[in-house]
C-alpha cells in the first residue's frame, strides 16, 4: 500500500558549530515562508524519490517552530512549456486519457509520460545543453511532474509516498498543508493552495479515488483512496468557511510488530507474554486510551500472534488490520447507506454477521456504540476477542461501556480478561507511546452491579520499567483451569514466552521470523525456549507488591 521505509538522516544542533549555523538553501513558500532565517536548523532530511529527486527537510526556526519542507526537481524554462504543452495534449486527446486515467502505479506512470517528454523534447536538445541540461534528465523531471498530476495526487503526492508521514491536513484556502510526522509530530509544510480552483481539483481527485464524491447535497464524506487504502474525510466550502478542506489518515504498508514495540520501549516482554498467553487461550482483551496513543497500531500487532489455524474475523469502519501470515481470515468493514434499497451494513450488523461464522476470535476495530452489545455477548459466549476503546482510565471506561449508546451491562463487560492502558508521553523531548498499566477482571458483583479490577502490571516512570503489582491474579487462574495445570506453571510458562520475545527484540527480528517462531512454539515449546536461552538471558518478572 505504502512506500517502503527510508532511513532519517537526524542532523544534530548540538556539538556542532557547523550545525548551529547551518541554514536552509531553499525558501519555505507559502505560510512557511518566515522559516528562512540565519538561525534556522536542520533536524532532518531525506529522500521521498530517487529519480528523480524528490527530497524532505525538516527544518526549526529561533523560536522552535517546526517546517516540513517538500524539494521538488526544477525545471528549465523550456521544460516547463513542454510540461504545459504536453498536459493540454492529454487532457484533450481521449486515448492519453483513458491511458493516464487506468494507471494506478506512479512507476509505471513514469515510465508512459517519460515516452512523450522524451519525444517532445528530443527537437530542443541543443538548447537544452546550452542551459546545461541534459536531454535524459530533464525528459525525467518532466515525466514526474505528468506523472504526480495524472496518476499521482499533484502537489500533495510528495506526502503521499513518504513513509513517515501519518496525516495530511488542508484547512482550506491560502493556509499551509500540515502533516503529521511519526518522529517530529504536527509540521508545517511549505504546501499552500492558493487558487482555489487548484484545491477543487484536489479535492475532486480524492473524491473520485475513494468512491465518495462530495456535492452540495452532500458536503461532508469519508471513504477510502484507492489503491493505497487510506482513509480520507472531505468538507466542502458550503459548511467549511475556509474553503474546502480535507484529512488523509495514512496506515504503515507494514505494520508493527509486537517486536518493534518492544525495541520502541512502549510494553516490555513480560506484557506481550500475557497478552499473547490471552488472545491464543481466547480471552477478551480491550486496549483503551485517547485518540493518538496507539491503540489500533498495539491491536494489530498484538492480532499477528494469534494461531494461524484459528478462525479470525476482524470488522472495522475504515480498513486498517493486516494479517499478512493468517489465511483462516475474514476482513469485514462496513457500508453506510441512507438510499433507498440500499443495505445500510453498520459495525453492529457486521459483529453479529460474524458470529455465525464460527470464529474462534473476533476482533473490532474501535466499539463506540450499539456494537458493543454484541463484541461482549461474544466473550460472554466463549469466543475470542480484542477491540480498542477512546477512555482515559478504567473507570472511565467501564461507565462508558455501560452507558448510552453502547448500553453493555457490567455483567458482560466482566466477560473481558484484561485491559491494557496506553498512553501518548513526552519524554526528555520525544514523544513516546507506553503501555502504563494492565488491569484484569477480578470478579463481578451482582448485588452492586459493579466490576471489580485489579491492577496486575505497572510502568513505572522513573526507572521506565514495568512491574508486576499483585502477587496472585485471576487471569493466570483462570487459564491455570483452562489448561488443568498450577497457576505456577501458567507464570512458568509466561515467563518462557517472555524469554523468547526478549530474544526476538535483541535479534531485531522482522515479521516473518516472528511468524515463524511463533508457530514453532505452539508445537514445540521447550525447543524453542532452550534456542532463545542459547543467545539471551532469561526474562523474570519483576514483582512489587501494592502498599
Amino acid at each position: 500500500m505504502g512506500s517502503k521505509r527510508v532511513p532519517i538522516v537526524n542532523r544534530s544542533r548540538e556539538g556542532s558549530s557547523a550545525a548551529k549555523s547551518r541554514t536552509v538553501g531553499k525558501s519555505v513558500r507559502g505560510g512557511a515562508g518566515r522559516a528562512e532565517s540565519a538561525g534556522t536548523s536542520i533536524l532532518a532530511s531525506y529522500p521521498v524519490r530517487d529519480e528523480p529527486p524528490v527530497r524532505v527537510t525538516i527544518i526549526e526556526d529561533v523560536d522552535g517552530r517546526r517546517f516540513y519542507n517538500v524539494e521538488e526537481p526544477e525545471l528549465t524554462e523550456l521544460g516547463s512549456r513542454v510540461l504545459r504543452g504536453l498536459r493540454d495534449r492529454i487532457l484533450h486527446d481521449m486515448g492519453l486519457l483513458r491511458l493516464f486515467s487506468s494507471i494506478e502505479d506512479l512507476g509505471e506512470g513514469l515510465r508512459e509520460a517519460y515516452g512523450l517528454a522524451r519525444r517532445a523534447l528530443a527537437p530542443l536538445r541543443k538548447r537544452l545543453e546550452k542551459l546545461g541540461r541534459d536531454l535524459e534528465d530533464e525528459a525525467t523531471r518532466v515525466a514526474y511532474y505528468l506523472a504526480r498530476d495524472l496518476v499521482g495526487y499533484g502537489r500533495l503526492d510528495p506526502l503521499i509516498r513518504d513513509p513517515h508521514i501519518e496525516d495530511i491536513s488542508c484547512n482550506g484556502l491560502l493556509s499551509p498543508v500540515f502533516v503529521y510526522h511519526n518522529e517530529f509530530e504536527w509540521l508545517t509544510s511549505n504546501i499552500v493552495f492558493n487558487d482555489p480552483g487548484e484545491l477543487e481539483r484536489v479535492v475532486l481527485k480524492l473524491g473520485l479515488r475513494s468512491g465518495q464524491e462530495p456535492s452540495l447535497a452532500r458536503p461532508v464524506v469519508e471513504g477510502i483512496l484507492r489503491p493505497e487504502g487510506y482513509r480520507v474525510h472531505i468538507v466542502l466550502d458550503v459548511v467549511s468557511r475556509r474553503g474546502h478542506s480535507f484529512t488523509i489518515r495514512k496506515f504503515r504498508a507494514e505494520p508493527f510488530t509486537v517486536i518493534e514495540l518492544v525495541s520502541k520501549g512502549t510494553l516490555d516482554p513480560g506484557i506481550v507474554a500475557i497478552l499473547w498467553a490471552a488472545i491464543q487461550y481466547k480471552q477478551g482483551v480491550v486496549i483503551y486510551g485517547p485518540t493518538g496513543s496507539g491503540k489500533t497500531t498495539l491491536l494489530n500487532a498484538l492480532a499477528m500472534l494469534l494461531p494461524p489455524e484459528y478462525k479470525v474475523v476482524s470488522i472495522e469502519d475504515t480498513p486498517e488490520i493486516y494479517l499478512p501470515f493468517h489465511d483462516n481470515w475474514a476482513a469485514m468493514h462496513t457500508r453506510l447507506s441512507d438510499l433507498p434499497g440500499v443495505q445500510n451494513v453498520t459495525l453492529q450488523a457486521q459483529v453479529e454477521s460474524a458470529l455465525r461464522m464460527r470464529p474462534d476470535v473476533i476482533i473490532v476495530g474501535e466499539i463506540r456504540s450499539r456494537e458493543a452489545f454484541a463484541f461482549f455477548q461474544a466473550l460472554a459466549t466463549g469466543h475470542g476477542g480484542l477491540t480498542t476503546v477512546h477512555a482515559e482510565s478504567a473507570d472511565v471506561l467501564i461507565r462508558r461501556l455501560a452507558s448510552p449508546p453502547m448500553n453493555v451491562p457490567k455483567s458482560l463487560i466482566a466477560a473481558t480478561k484484561l485491559f491494557v492502558h496506553i498512553l501518548r508521553l513526552e519524554r526528555g523531548g520525544r514523544v513516546v507511546r507506553k503501555v502504563i498499566r494492565l488491569d484484569e477482571t477480578k470478579e463481578y458483583d451482582p448485588s452492586s452491579d459493579e466490576i471489580v479490577l485489579s491492577r496486575l502490571i505497572q510502568w513505572r516512570s522513573r526507572e521506565d520499567d514495568w512491574v508486576l503489582t499483585s502477587p496472585e491474579s485471576s487471569f493466570v487462574a483462570s487459564i491455570a483451569d483452562l489448561l488443568l495445570t498450577s497457576p505456577k506453571e501458567v507464570w512458568r510458562d509466561l515467563e518462557r514466552r517472555a524469554t523468547v520475545i526478549k530474544w526476538l527484540a535483541e535479534r531485531g527480528a522482522d515479521m516473518l521470523e516472528l511468524h515463524e517462531v511463533v508457530r514453532r512454539y505452539m508445537r514445540e515449546p521447550d525447543k524453542v525456549y532452550e534456542e532463545a536461552l542459547a543467545e539471551t538471558s532469561p526474562y523474570t518478572y519483576k514483582r512489587v507488591a501494592t502498599g
